[in-house]
Parts: structure tokens; C-alpha cells; sequence
């Protein structure tokens, strides 16, 4: 017999059920090491519980360290009270799923995970205890939450981290047929096959590089032909639907494939929505109030497209104002304090083994290849599978290697001395195609502008978790500082981080006095360094300073980019309504409201008007294409009516003029030396075909020369076209991605030089022209040949040609940009050899004719 202590007590005294999220803390069973509420957690459920408990989208902004597992937790126990269940917790992965289940158990919140054999506990269907798992268990075409009308009907949802969320739902929405694994090969080929000749007239040499299995190479599917042929692909599908590839998204997409987008690449076949339908998942689209976590430095704009929130939402976040700015970093940008201090110099310095560290030392780069660079020093390289195991290390104080991680942020957590030195290194970019379609179609945009921002700042927050958490993050690569600098970018990062970055700026100015005084640059950039490290009163004073003064603004979000995400999601939502006229009508009233300031943006938008359109007219479709590539040739050839604009030539005098005003467009001696790295990092074997093509581009415009990219722009002809002088042009083929060890030019290799070569004599009848193909050999396969005398730049010669170019302009310090004549910059390239006739003889080697066997 137990003792009924409820009978005991005192009428009117008897407890009541309270839905007060901070009495509810008050009442858990925690462990003794919990204290009460932090003063800005207990803030943001107060205001929720009295004034916002009744919305049903909320985002949630909160400093890192704060404490929003709990508030979000609590805010799900509130909801529980309230009698408004089932309660869910979505985490982007395993890692945050882990933690916020040790957060429940050691707060005494009532919590289950997803039973072992994949079933929901029935618990959480009751609405007896709190669901926590990650946004894949709910978001897939298998899902134990249902789809469509069959879902479990859900009260309320946190959904934390819901930027990284976005990405993970994004990917359950994916069909990514893989060439080389047997079970999808042959819907490869198919697919393949079946989109053939469109793909050639969109890029005839990348589609040769697909054929020839470059995993680098990409081709989109004209909207108009995946419209044609969307039962040939669904046919093909279908047939493919037990795959790994199809089973768990061919539910969800079946029935949607004509609002799909198609790329065909050397490795995969993928298959996406233009928008991700998440209203198929009821347990999500049906729940009645749904409560995402976001960081205060991330502009929340893109939920609205990736979650179908509200424009409304982001602009009226939860938020404690008092809450101005949160820990400690000292941004230092190496390049911007000598040029000596170049990326190759720091990673060097800071990849090596030390033993006498007292703190972690962590990379983050944009891709696996650049890891190479650190790991050759020493440093230990992290991917998805060693990922929880290396920072494990760092928090257990094991500080001799530094830890190198590519292009994975999500789940990193690295508070205090796990990691007191950050380097940031090079501009980050994604693997994936979808990303790389768009960074490739809308360079420059708004979108791309904030995507790169938030994941700059992303990976600045990996290593300070807390309010007296500080750290050195050292920016590296020219193309991330030129992010850095460049106005477009800089107005997409939140205040605090511009403020850093000014900061940081600032500290450079002063350490180039120190290095003009006779101080070593390394030396004077560890010892500034150190200062933030070894708690200068000093720095901590100056900084504390500048950031108070930091005058806080009234939006959390950029309102031309939250506008823009707003319109496309409704245009796309009318379209697949079965209104295309609609559909339209919203973008073009984007286009008359000026609501788009670029050219090449435009051109994006006529082409998605062109898409809509193509259903009711195939001329007026055909029309819009015209005009989409005309301001924008990157993107799809239209079917006919194209005219190939022709690369010009200039004089000796011309040239000069045009290089002179292409440094004087720089502000200083310091960011012209900037780009032109940019330009010169990115021309190096190995590097992305894409990013190869465009920085030959750019150095043509630095050399003042005027510059095509034929096959990017006018789907055929060469990768690169130079007018030189007089009528003599330089006709490039790149082949950079080749394998260095390759020891021969293959016939496919050789067949696209002279089909380039045709095209050049088609389109530019009787002019002379320079071939060169960019590739490890000079030497050509037997079975091969080039029907016109080509020469090849190996990687000796372009290395050779890159320092001729930072050489000569290295030869600009110190001189006023307004006072240079041409006829100095003239006898400065004569004196580089970058005269037109060097540029063709010096950095290439003709190409030799293996003998038949």
C-alpha cells in the first residue's frame, strides 16, 4: 500500500496544471547543477507565453550559448499543458537529435526518441511526452508520420536549426541517379540517351566532357524539353523506383515531375522540385503552431521559400532586445596586412603539429581538394564520418593537430578552448549541382550574396558558444576576402558581423604601421593575434568599445531579398495551381517594380517567365528565351533565333587603355593585387572546369584584352576565346580537370579542339587565330590528331604565365593609379613579357604526334 499524498492536500491548494512555460521549468525534476532561467530565457517565454503563444509560425532568434534548446523545449511542455499534442522536436542530424536528449533527460523534460524498430512511440502520440529526432524521420516518401491526408496529426513543432534543416529537406526531395552504381546505371544511360541532342545543342563540348565521365561537368535540361518527354521519364523512372536512388523520394515526386528541374552530370543523373512541396507532409503543413530556432546573425529570408512561411513571419521574429551583440572575435585578414602573408604562407604556419598548444587550431574549407593543402603539413582532415569523434578530441584538450573540415558546419560545436583559432579558408561553395546551378546562372545576386553569407557566418559561430566565449578567426583565400570587402556582399551580413569584419580592417591598418616601422609581418600578425588570446585589457577594451557603438537596426532580415523569395514562391504556387498566366503576371510585376537590379538577374526571371509561358504559347516561350539570354548567357540556348555576338580585337594603344582602366577601377594598390590573386588562385589544375573557364575570363579583361566564353555562352565553340590584336584571336580548350599524371592527349580531347576550331572558322571566316589547349601532356594519342597546329599549356607554363601576371603587377605598388600612362604600363608588359606575341610563343608547347604502334 502507498500513502495518496493528492488526498492530503488542502482544498484550493490542489496543483494545477499550469501551461507558463517558466513555472513549468520551476516544477522539473532537474539535475542539481541547473540553476534557474538565464535572464534572456526566461524574457523570451514570458513574451511568448503572454503575447505570441497564440500565433502559429514564430522564429525564434537567439544568441549561440543562450540556451534555446530549452526555451524550445519548454515552449513544447507549455504547448503539452495546454492539451495541444502531439509535441515534436526536429533536429537537422543524429549529433543535435544526441544533445537535445541529454538537455531533456539532465532538465527533467518528459522526451522519447524513435523507437529502434523506426515505429513512433506511442507516448508521443498520446501527447504524453515530447518526440525529438531529426527532420529526415519526418521528411521522406516512407515517412512513419504519413503523407497527404494519411498524416499524423501533430499540435506543435520546434524545429531547431532551421537553416540546416532546410538543407536536409531539401535533399529528401532528390532523385540522384548515380552512373557508376549497378542497380542505377542503366537509368542513367536512359535518361541519358534520351536527352542526348538537346543536351549537345546546350554545350556540345561539356556534353562530350559528361560522356567522357568528368564528375565535374553539368548540363541542365531545357524546361521545354522535360516538359515534351515528361512520360518518357516518368516511364523510365518508374521502371528504376525500387532503387536506393527513387525509394524514398518517388512517392513524393510521382505525380509532380513536370515541376521539376533536370540535370545530367558526369557522375548522376538529378531530379528536384523547383519548390520543395513540404505541404505533403501533413504532420508539418497541418501542425498548428510551429516554432523555428534560428541564429541572431542569419537573415531568416530564406524560410520563406524553403519552408513556405510567411514573408510576415520573418519580419516579426521573437527576440530579446536587449540582447545587442554576443561573445568575442577578432577578425584578421593576413592578406590585408602584407601581401607576404598569403594563404599559402598562413596555412603553413597554422597547419603544422604543435605540441605546446593550450588551445584547438580549426580550418574550415570549402572543399576536400583544399584540405590537401593542410593535410600535406600535417593537420588532420575531418569528413561526415570522423566528424563527432575529431572535435570530441578537442574537447578533451587534445590541441597538437589542427582539425581541417570541408564544407560540413552542421552539429559542430567548439566552445572555449576546443577552438581559440578559426581560420576561414577561401570563399565557401557547395559540391552540390543544385547550388552550383544557381551560383553559376545568378552570380552576383541577391540570393548568392546571401547564401554566402550565411554560411560565412555560420562558420564563424561553429567556435564561439557562449557570452565570454572568444576566438581569433583569420580570413584567408582571395576570393573570400574580396567577399569581405565587396560592398554587394557586405550589406548581406548582420550587423555584428560587419562590424567584426570593420574591425578587423581596422586592426589591419594598424599592423601595417607596425610592419613599416621594420616588425616581421608574421610576427606582428601572431603577437595582434595573441593579444585577443592571452586576454589583452587592451583589445578587450577597444573591442567591447566598437561593438556598444554598433547602432542596432529595425530589421533582422534584407528586405529586398525577403521581397524577391516572397514573389518567386508565390509565382511557383500559381503555376503549379494551373495558372502560368498568373505565374507570370508576378514576375513581370517584380520586373516593373524594379524590384531587380542586376541585368543578369533579369535574364534569370524572363527565363522563368519563359517556363511558365511554354505551356500556352511556344513562340511567346521562345520570345522571353531570346531575351533571358541576351542579358544573361549563361543561361539556356533558346530553340532558335540566337545570334552569336563576336569578340572584338583591339590596336596596341586600345589594349593599353583598356588595361588601364581596368586597374583603375581598383581602389587601392591593395585590392588590385587582391583580384588579381582571386584571378590567379583559380587557374590552377584540379580547380572546378567552371571556375577555370570563368578566371581565364577574367584574366583576359586584367591583360586589357576583350573575352568570350563561346561554350558557357553560345552552348558550342571553345571554352575560352581571346580577340588579341589586329584581328588575331586566341582560341583556348581546357582540359585542367584531366588527371596530372594523364601522359596523353586522348581522341575525344582532340576531336573537341577541332571541333572548336571549326566553329572559329565558321563564325570568324579568314581571321587568324592561336590554338592552345590547356591540359598535364603535350603529347597526343596515336588514335588522335589535331587537323591545325595546336599548342599546349602544361602545368609548368601556366605557373610560369601566373607569375609573369603577378609580377607585372606587382610592379604597381606604390603608384598612383590616376597618374599611369599607357606607354609605362606598354614597356611594364614588354618587361613581363606579356606582350601579345609572348602570351602566344612563351607559356605553351606545340603539341607532338605519338606514332602509331
Amino acid at each position: 500500500m502507498v500513502v495518496d499524498f493528492k488526498k492530503r492536500i488542502k482544498t484550493g491548494t490542489k496543483a494545477r496544471k499550469t501551461t507558463d512555460p517558466v513555472e513549468i521549468y520551476q516544477k522539473l525534476d532537474r539535475a542539481s547543477d541547473k540553476g534557474p532561467l538565464r535572464p534572456a530565457q526566461e524574457h523570451l517565454l514570458r513574451l511568448w507565453h503572454t503575447k505570441r503563444r497564440a500565433d502559429r509560425d514564430i522564429i525564434l532568434k537567439l544568441h549561440t550559448g543562450q540556451g534555446k534548446t530549452l526555451i524550445g523545449l519548454l515552449m513544447l511542455q507549455s504547448k503539452l499543458a495546454e492539451g495541444e499534442g502531439p509535441a515534436l522536436y526536429l533536429c537537422p542530424n543524429n549529433f543535435l537529435v544526441a544533445q537535445t536528449c541529454k538537455q531533456a533527460r539532465e532538465f527533467g523534460v518528459a522526451h522519447q526518441a524513435v523507437e529502434s524498430d523506426g515505429e513512433l512511440p506511442e507516448s508521443f502520440l498520446t501527447g504524453d511526452t515530447i518526440l525529438v529526432t531529426t527532420v529526415h524521420k519526418l521528411f521522406n516518401g516512407k515517412s512513419k508520420f504519413g503523407l497527404g491526408s494519411r498524416s499524423i496529426t501533430v499540435g506543435s513543432i520546434v524545429m531547431d536549426d532551421a537553416h540546416a534543416c532546410i538543407d536536409h529537406i531539401r535533399d529528401q526531395f532528390l532523385i540522384d541517379i548515380r552512373r557508376d552504381v549497378g542497380e542505377q546505371a542503366s537509368a542513367y544511360s536512359e535518361l541519358l540517351s534520351l536527352f542526348e541532342r538537346e543536351l549537345k545543342t546546350q554545350g556540345v563540348g561539356t556534353f562530350h566532357d559528361i560522356s567522357s565521365n568528368d564528375r565535374t561537368a553539368y548540363l541542365p535540361v531545357p524546361y521545354w524539353v522535360w516538359s515534351d518527354r515528361i512520360d518518357d521519364v516518368a516511364a523510365i523512372l518508374s521502371r528504376h523506383r525500387n532503387t536506393k536512388a527513387l525509394t524514398f523520394t518517388w512517392p513524393i515526386l510521382k505525380d509532380r515531375l513536370k515541376h521539376c528541374q533536370c540535370l545530367v552530370t558526369g557522375g548522376s543523373v538529378t531530379v528536384y522540385p523547383y519548390r520543395a512541396p513540404v505541404e505533403q507532409f501533413g504532420s508539418y503543413a497541418g501542425a498548428r503552431h510551429r516554432i523555428l530556432i534560428s541564429a541572431t546573425i542569419t537573415d531568416d529570408s530564406f524560410l520563406v521559400k524553403g519552408l513556405g512561411l510567411s514573408a510576415d513571419v520573418v519580419r516579426n521574429p521573437l527576440v530579446d532586445p536587449k540582447e545587442k551583440w554576443w561573445g568575442e572575435k577578432m577578425v584578421l585578414i593576413p592578406s590585408r596586412i602584407n601581401e607576404t602573408l598569403s594563404r599559402g604562407a598562413v596555412v603553413e604556419h597554422f597547419a603544422k603539429p604543435n605540441r605546446n598548444r593550450r588551445h584547438g587550431t580549426v580550418a574550415l574549407v570549402p572543399s576536400s581538394k583544399r584540405c590537401g593543402d593542410w593535410a600535406k603539413y600535417g593537420a588532420n582532415q575531418a569528413d561526415r564520418r570522423t566528424i563527432v569523434g575529431q572535435v570530441k578530441s578537442l574537447t578533451e584538450g587534445k590541441y597538437e593537430k589542427t582539425l581541417v573540415v570541408a564544407n560540413y558546419y552542421d552539429g559542430i560545436d567548439l566552445p572555449d578552448n576546443a577552438c581559440r583559432v578559426l581560420v576561414i579558408d577561401s570563399k565557401p561553395f557547395s559540391d552540390d549541382f543544385q547550388e552550383r546551378y544557381i551560383v553559376d546562372r545568378r552570380n552576383g545576386s541577391q540570393l548568392v550574396h546571401g547564401r554566402t553569407a550565411r554560411i560565412i557566418e555560420q562558420g564563424m559561430g561553429r567556435a564561439v558558444r557562449g557570452e565570454k566565449d572568444y576566438c581569433v578567426v583569420f580570413f584567408i583565400g582571395p576570393d573570400v576576402v574580396r567577399a569581405l570587402r565587396s560592398p554587394a556582399q557586405r550589406r548581406f551580413f548582420s550587423l555584428q558581423t560587419r562590424t567584426q569584419i570593420e574591425i578587423g580592417h581596422e586592426i589591419s591598418e594598424m599592423a601595417r604601421e607596425e610592419i613599416e616601422d621594420g616588425a616581421e609581418p608574421m610576427d606582428v600578425l601572431l603577437e595582434t593575434a595573441k593579444q585577443c588570446l592571452s586576454r589583452d585589457e587592451g583589445w578587450k577594451d577597444f573591442y567591447t568599445e566598437r561593438m556598444d557603438s554598433m547602432e542596432l537596426e529595425g530589421e533582422q532580415y534584407n528586405s529586398a531579398l525577403l521581397n524577391g523569395l516572397e514573389k518567386e514562391l508565390l509565382a511557383e504556387r500559381h503555376f503549379e495551381a494551373g495558372a502560368p498566366d498568373r505565374a507570370a503576371k508576378t514576375i513581370q510585376d517584380m520586373l516593373d517594380k524594379k524590384m531587380v537590379e542586376e541585368a543578369s538577374e533579369r535574364g534569370w526571371y524572363l527565363q522563368v517567365m519563359a517556363r511558365y509561358t511554354y505551356g500556352l504559347s511556344k513562340v511567346d516561350a521562345n520570345r522571353l528565351q531570346i531575351g533571358a539570354h541576351k542579358v544573361n548567357r549563361s543561361l539556356l540556348r533558346p530553340k532558335e533565333g540566337m545570334e552569336v555576338m563576336k569578340v572584338e580585337t583591339l590596336t596596341r594603344q586600345g589594349r593599353m587603355g583598356r588595361l588601364k582602366k581596368w586597374v583603375t577601377e581598383h581602389e587601392s594598390y591593395e585590392d588590385l593585387l587582391l583580384d588579381v590573386d582571386s584571378i590567379l588562385g583559380s587557374l590552377k589544375f584540379g580547380v572546378s572546369s567552371d571556375t577555370f573557364e570563368f578566371a581565364l575570363d577574367r584574366l583576359a579583361q586584367a591583360l586589357g584584352f576583350h573575352s568570350d566564353r563561346p561554350d558557357h555562352d553560345w552552348k558550342e565553340g571553345p571554352d575560352n576565346l581571346w580577340g588579341l590584336l589586329d584581328g588575331k584571336y586566341l582560341l583556348i580548350e581546357c582540359k585542367n580537370m584531366v588527371d596530372v599524371r594523364r601522359a596523353e592527349i586522348s581522341k575525344d580531347e582532340a576531336d573537341q579542339m577541332n571541333r572548336s576550331s571549326a566553329w572559329f572558322t565558321r563564325h570568324y571566316p579568314g581571321l587568324e587565330v592561336v590554338r592552345m589547349m590547356i591540359h598535364p601532356t603535350h603529347k597526343v594519342k596515336s588514335s588522335g590528331g589535331f587537323r591545325d597546329p595546336v599548342s599546349v599549356i602544361r602545368k609548368r607554363e601556366l605557373g610560369s604565365l601566373a607569375g609573369a601576371v603577378r609580377s607585372f603587377f606587382v610592379e604597381l605598388r606604390g603608384v598612383d593609379f590616376e597618374d599611369i600612362s599607357e606607354d609605362s604600363l606598354s614597356k611594364n608588359a614588354a618587361a613581363h613579357k606579356l606582350r601579345v606575341e609572348d602570351i602566344c610563343e612563351l607559356y605553351s608547347r606545340k603539341a607532338f604526334q605519338l606514332p602509331q604502334p
